[in-house]
C-alpha cells in the first residue's frame, strides 16, 4: 500500500532531519525518506535508526535514498534509488524480498527499464525546484501524466509540488506526492503536512 504522502528530509541544521521527520509523522506522512548526500555511512545509519524510533508510534515507515549498505544494516523498510545508482534488479537481489523498492524515473523512456522487483516510482521533477539544484529538467503535470499511463506501478510526484498538486497530480493517475521544502521550510512542519494529506483526501 502506498501511502499518499511521503516526506524527504532536506539536509538542515535548523530544523534538524531528526525534528523534520517527527513532525512530518506526527502530521501523517506515511513514509519518511532520508536523504542527505554528503553525511558519512555510520552517522547516516545511526541517524536512520533513531529516526526509525522516533517515527514508529505514529506508524510512518522510514526509507533510505541511495545509500543500499545502509539500509540493508539497518534493515529499514524501504530504499530508494536513482537511474545512476546501479542495476534495479541487482539491488533487489541484495536486499531481498521484503525491502520497499523505489526508482526515480525522469523521462518516458525510462520506463522500457524498469525490471520486476520495484515497488513504486518516484516521477519528475514536476517543476524546478531548489531542494535538488542538479535536478533534470522539470516534465510538468502533462509528463507526469504520460509516464503514469505507462506503468502499472505506483507513481509519486516530486519536485516542487505542494497542496495546489494535489488534485492535478491524482487527475493525472498519481499515487501521492513526495514533498521536502513543503514540509521542511514550513513554519509549522506538522500542520504542514496535514494540509498536504487533506488536499490530497479532497482531490
Amino acid at each position: 500500500m502506498i501511502p499518499p504522502l511521503c516526506f524527504i528530509t532536506e539536509a538542515s541544521d535548523s530544523p534538524s532531519m531528526l525534528a523534520q521527520c517527527r513532525a512530518a509523522a506526527r502530521g501523517g506522512a506515511g513514509w519518511i525518506q532520508l536523504r542527505h548526500k554528503t553525511l558519512p555511512d555510520t552517522e547516516f545509519a545511526a541517524l536512520a535508526r533513531q529516526i526509525m524510533v522516533e517515527i514508529a508510534p505514529c506508524g510512518a515507515k522510514l526509507l533510505v535514498n541511495d545509500r543500499i549498505d545502509v539500509a540493508i544494516e539497518v534493515g529499514t523498510p524501504g530504499l530508494h534509488i536513482g537511474q545512476g545508482d546501479g542495476d534495479p534488479a541487482e539491488i533487489r537481489s541484495r536486499i531481498g524480498s521484503e525491502m520497499l523498492l523505489g526508482l526515480s524515473v525522469e523521462e518516458a523512456e525510462h520506463i522500457q527499464a524498469v525490471p520486476d522487483g520495484v515497488d513504486y516510482l518516484g516521477v519528475g521533477p514536476i517543476y524546478a525546484t531548489g531542494s535538488k539544484p542538479d535536478h533534470a529538467a522539470p516534465i510538468g503535470v502533462e509528463g507526469f501524466a504520460e509516464i503514469a499511463s505507462l506503468t502499472s506501478l505506483p507513481c509519486l510526484a516530486i519536485g516542487g509540488v505542494t497542496e495546489r498538486d494535489a488534485a492535478a497530480i491524482k487527475c493525472a493517475g498519481g499515487a501521492g506526492l513526495a514533498v521536502i521544502s513543503a514540509i521542511s521550510r514550513a513554519p509549522d512542519m506538522e500542520a504542514a503536512t496535514r494540509t498536504l494529506l487533506n488536499a490530497w483526501r479532497k482531490a
